[in-house]
């Protein structure tokens, strides 16, 4: 039996199963993609550069453009993008850790977690719903696509862990009155 088989044995919920992979796939793709906005363009790999334009020229993604061809009106999301590596990288490897370890303690940061996320995943979609974009409405609808797990995921997370730091609330307030 491997290790992921040992830890996930029963003690885990499918949710906590997909929360895992959701943390652990995304510090790679936040050291490796979500940061080249951020970065001059002489600091890229080019293998990574390959991998931009793809998103950029193939997929048609007008957040990840870097270099000269970024938009100026795209602070905002780049904005993001600092608060994903500063704020939210370090907590991926906590929330790695403490759904391997079955944490109980894990709730309430991802509770808050989930909240964070969802909430900057909403002016995401928004642009690409209605934004000023010059993008077709398959491109707009395959982006959405892409970015929607980043939006649902985390409203999963928030809700079950709402629901969980709620019960444990509710019994330690009944347990205080009795």
């Amino acid at each position: 039996m491997s290790a992921f088989s040992r830890a996930f044995s029963g003690r885990h919920s499918k949710l906590d199963i997909v929360y895992f992979f959701y943390f652990v796939s995304h510090i790679p793709i936040t050291l490796l993609i979500d940061t080249q906005p951020l970065l001059p363009i002489d600091l890229i790999p080019k293998a990574l550069l390959s991998l931009n334009s793809i998103l950029t020229d193939g997929l048609g993604d007008p957040f990840m453009v870097i270099g000269s061809r970024a938009r100026s009106d795209m602070t905002w999301f780049r904005s993001l993008l600092v608060c994903e590596l500063v704020l939210q990288l370090p907590f991926f490897f906590y929330a790695t850790w403490a759904l391997w370890t079955n944490s109980p303690r894990r709730h309430a940061p991802l509770l808050a977690y989930g909240v964070h996320v969802a909430t900057t995943m909403v002016p995401i979609l928004g642009t690409l719903y209605r934004g000023d974009i010059d993008r077709s409405c398959g491109t707009r609808a395959m982006l959405a696509g892409i970015y929607m797990p980043y939006l649902l995921i985390p409203l999963a997370m928030a809700y079950e862990s709402f629901t969980h730091c709620a019960s444990a609330l509710s019994v330690r307030t009944k347990s205080k009155k009795s």
